[in-house]
């Protein structure tokens, strides 16, 4: 056998140890794919909280109770805490590993300062509670369902708030949610919104184009979608609705129920909190 070349070894010698590290890279991503399987394949949890709404309490469990049978359609466990049944310290327990925090009930002003926040169980929780005591799973997302502010318009408007109080009382709830946890804040006070908004967002789609799809209706429009001034990777998108007419308003104060007719007026009823790309995906995922 002849002897072969310096020149030609050196080559032969470049193009096994090329092949040797592309190989190497190739298990490191294998094992890299793995691990994000198990991530995505990881079980999610969802913690369902009615508070006590006097004379709508009955059809506020009910209608969450729709929302319980969307998540467990997917595999997601749901912690149900309803009405008399809201203990917080609880909810502290069960919120830790939570995906999902959905919350109907009474709006309040327990934030910051007097400002909208807070949450009304079986006693009041402020928002300084909320962010000493709660914690949620990374990622999570927070859903208000029928929350007076939660959406920007409350119940006890008697006129149009205007946007900019719209989104005051919106950050106002979403803004101390991000400081525990949560990626995405939405609040629908139509009845099935909720549930439309969580429909899409298990079909794959980001959370921008699941709240573009609640708001498909012919009597609503996008009023807002700006960057959140708290974190311009969000963004702040706000829904209304002008209505025509007389409403009649219910309000509910010691016990009694006042009812008024009174003019229509501009409500704000959906909104959405969160990087608009954000998708189930992104939930799943460990960071």
């Amino acid at each position: 056998m002849k002897n072969i070349p310096k020149s030609i070894l050196t080559f032969i010698l470049v193009i096994v140890l090329f092949v040797f590290s592309e190989s190497s890279k190739a298990i490191t991503l294998a094992e890299f794919n793995y691990s994000a399987k198990v991530h995505l394949n990881a079980p999610l949890e969802a913690v369902l909280v009615v508070g006590n709404t006097e004379e709508g309490t009955a059809s506020a469990i009910k209608k969450m109770n729709e929302v319980a049978l969307i998540f467990e359609k997917n595999k997601i466990k749901v912690t149900k805490f309803y009405n008399r049944n809201t203990n917080w310290e609880a909810i502290i327990i069960a919120a830790k590993t939570a995906s999902f925090f959905v919350y109907s009930g009474h709006g309040s002003t327990m934030g910051i300062n007097g400002n909208t926040g807070g949450l009304c169980l079986n006693k009041m929780i402020s928002t300084e509670q909320i962010l000493k005591e709660l914690q949620l799973k990374k990622n999570a997302i927070v859903l208000f369902k029928s929350v007076c502010g939660g959406a920007g318009s409350s119940a006890e408007d008697s006129k149009d708030i205007g946007i900019e109080e719209a989104i005051t009382r919106v950050s106002d709830y979403a803004q101390p949610f991000f400081s525990i946890g949560a990626a995405c804040y939405y609040a629908d006070n139509y009845d099935g919104g909720i549930d439309l908004f969580l429909t899409e967002f298990f079909a794959g789609n980001i959370v921008e184009q699941c709240y573009k799809t609640t708001t498909k209706y012919g009597y609503v429009h996008n009023e807002i979608s700006k960057p959140f001034i708290n974190d311009n990777l969000k963004q702040i998108s706000i829904c209304s609705n002008k209505n025509s007419g007389m409403y009649t308003q219910y309000l509910y104060l010691n016990g009694k129920t006042t009812i008024k007719k009174i003019p229509a007026f501009k409500e704000y009823n959906i909104a959405l909190v969160g990087n608009p790309s954000f998708n189930i995906t992104e939930l799943m995922t460990y960071n």
